[in-house]
């Protein structure tokens, strides 16, 4: 790994992540040199984006989340209007949630995903590949205005693939939202909790909450509304009570992200990423289409990837 870029390292893990292995694309569209253009570089320019500007201005996770929550919102509200599309491909059973022109769980959804899997998974997972780089800057100055460019251009991109016109108070209130975003992760205060050190629980119970989390957001989303509807703000304030509980466990156990290291870390990626796993395998036998392939090789990289982990933890640990 010394002889890759870490940047390079990012650039690739971030679209691998949120379309191959989330399931959303089928294998077959590494191939396609379009789809890698339109649908994939955009998440490895994001997640590159989100991670720069962090280390740049010396801040910490709560930063990267605002950034995180900034980038889903221009990818879906901005760019293919998935917030506001009543028509969309995606929506199924959900459009009894369309209310003032705006699809709200789908949109929590969105959101959720990208923050856990299109960026803060892509940019631990990358991290632990390069330790020895965790708290540099990876881009140059020029590096960075060519990823702000190869987002921005994803703009005019989304447009031509979907004609759809959004409500325009929704879409200004999305661009304002996006720059209060980014103006709250410039200015929040680096170390917010401060970091606690304590003996955090074993890396298992971080896999299992990375999964319930996961599973029960989804379940929630998607498949409780098939027998039962729940009205619109028992909807949206549920799902966002079970994010703010997975936040606080997660803050507890990690004592503020001060007494957890890579083990933990990739735990809790590998849960949030074992549901999309589980996923790809039960969408394949109803019709195979190689996703379960790509979570074959997904497990068997994560196990490889955990015994890596482990083994440079245990050589880092003081003696005793």
């Amino acid at each position: 790994m010394k002889r890759i870029p870490p940047w390079l390292t990012l650039l690739v893990i971030a679209p691998l992540l949120g379309e191959i292995v989330s399931g959303h694309q089928p294998p077959l569209e590494l191939f396609n040199p379009i789809s890698v253009l339109l649908l994939m570089l955009p998440y490895g320019f994001g997640a590159l984006i989100c991670r720069e500007l962090v280390r740049r201005w010396k801040k910490g996770w709560l930063s990267l989340i605002l950034l995180a929550v900034a980038y889903g919102v221009y990818e879906e509200a901005i760019v293919v209007r998935s917030f506001f599309n009543p028509d969309w491909a995606e929506l199924n059973i959900l459009k009894p949630y369309h209310v003032l022109g705006v699809n709200w769980t789908y949109s929590e959804m969105l959101v959720h995903f990208h923050v856990l899997v299109s960026i803060a998974a892509g940019v631990i997972l990358a991290e632990m590949l390069h330790p020895g780089r965790r708290e540099e800057s990876w881009l140059s100055n020029k590096g960075l205005i060519a990823c702000i460019v190869g987002l921005a251009l994803w703009f005019p991109a989304g447009w031509l693939m979907t004609s759809y016109i959004p409500p325009w108070p929704g879409y200004l209130l999305s661009w304002a939202a996006i720059a209060g975003l980014i103006l709250a992760a410039r200015f929040v205060p680096a170390n917010v909790p401060a970091p606690v050190k304590k003996n955090p629980p074993h890396p298992f119970f971080f896999l299992l909450l990375g999964f319930t989390n996961m599973t029960l957001f989804f379940v929630a989303v998607y498949v409780l509304p098939e027998t039962w509807t729940p009205p619109l703000p028992l909807s949206v304030i549920g799902l966002l009570l079970l994010d703010a509980f997975t936040l606080w466990l997660l803050l507890r156990w990690s004592g503020n992200g001060g007494a957890w290291n890579d083990r933990h870390r990739l735990a809790w990626v590998a849960g949030g990423l074992g549901f999309f796993i589980l996923f790809n395998f039960t969408s394949d036998l109803e019709a195979f289409a190689g996703r379960s392939c790509v979570s074959a090789i997904a497990v068997c990289g994560l196990i490889l990837f955990s015994v890596w982990v482990n083994r440079r933890t245990r050589e880092t640990m003081p003696s005793s």
